[in-house]
């Protein structure tokens, strides 16, 4: 996807790259030091939406795709060590797609690089019925995954990336048109077979997918308050065990180790967001539930590469300024 890294250009923190991911409601958590900068970049097409990022580490995304909305999810060639969307290993060269309003899970451990186009269910039912396909129109209904040919992924990325920039090169709807058209032959291009290639969630990988979502929805619900494993499970209304087994297939962590880096980040955040001139660090981890100071601020330096105090002091100087 070479094409694709060249849009990508702009080097960010996780942080920043949290803030600017469009398309979707979505809570990120950084689950591993970074090992590289993290980028996002995106551009209008008419209606239809392109986003190119790079993720510099390891991350957990649970969220929410656009209500009104189909999704394509992109992976490069060169995917991280492991990613796992809903509990399936993706590979290279294969896409998801998110129908509107799909819950969904991502989780990587790794640098990985992808694209995204999202545009109206309406304008791709249009398109497919002209072009012959209505079969596809089914890709509306629920999420999949696709693995498509080589050689057709690559002619996507390409028409995607050149799409991109020449949109930004000329600044005008009148090209919109060819580029629409152009862009979506490329993708009924890499979708075409789709009976042989496509994925379907099986009624066992749907119903863990289930129970991650209303863990992590009842974890994203409460303040910190000493959540605990155990509420968890009574929330996905399983056994600790399958919640575990869960948890690690879907995610690639245990809960526990989750509780901890949502700990973690929703600190993070609270430094990052709220922290005044006359607010003190300690408070703000004590309403996160944190009591052993000296540790977690050794357990946080290790993940976001800075103490706490060094996420106030910068944050001050950005609001500041």
């Amino acid at each position: 996807m070479a094409a694709a890294s060249d849009v990508a250009s702009y080097s960010l923190s996780f942080d920043e790259y949290s803030d600017m991911v469009i398309g979707a409601t979505g809570n990120f958590l950084l689950t591993g030091p970074s090992q590289a900068p993290w980028s996002v970049d995106h551009c209008k097409l008419g209606s239809i939406v392109l986003q190119f990022g790079l993720e510099g580490g390891s991350k957990i995304l649970h969220g929410v795709s656009c209500p009104d909305a189909l999704s394509f999810i992109v992976q490069d060639e060169q995917i991280a060590d492991c990613l796992i969307f809903d509990g399936q290993i993706l590979r290279p060269h294969d896409f998801v797609v998110l129908p509107p309003g799909s819950d969904f899970t991502f989780a990587s451990c790794g640098i990985h690089r992808w694209m995204s186009i999202s545009m109206p269910v309406g304008l791709f039912e249009t398109f497919v019925v002209r072009t012959g396909r209505n079969h596809l129109t089914r890709l509306k209904k629920a999420k999949c995954v696709i693995s498509s040919p080589k050689q057709f992924l690559n002619c996507l990325t390409e028409a995607t990336a050149s799409t991109a920039a020449l949109v930004r090169k000329e600044q005008t709807s009148t090209l919109h048109g060819l580029s629409i058209a152009r862009l979506l032959n490329a993708l009924i291009g890499a979708i075409a077979d789709l009976d042989n290639e496509m994925c379907l969630p099986t009624e066992k990988s749907r119903l863990s997918s289930d129970t991650v979502t209303k863990a992590l929805e009842h974890a994203h619900g409460q303040k910190w308050g000493g959540l605990q494993v155990a509420d968890l499970a009574l929330a996905a209304d399983v056994t600790s065990r399958t919640l575990l087994r869960t948890f690690r297939q879907q995610l690639g962590v245990g809960p526990a180790s989750y509780l901890k880096l949502r700990q973690l980040n929703m600190v993070r955040r609270s430094l990052r967001g709220k922290c005044g001139p006359s607010s003190k660090v300690t408070n703000i981890m004590s309403e996160h539930g944190v009591t052993e100071f000296g540790r977690f601020a050794s357990e946080y330096r290790a993940l976001f590469g800075e103490r706490p105090s060094e996420t106030v002091a910068r944050s001050r100087v950005q609001s500041a300024g």
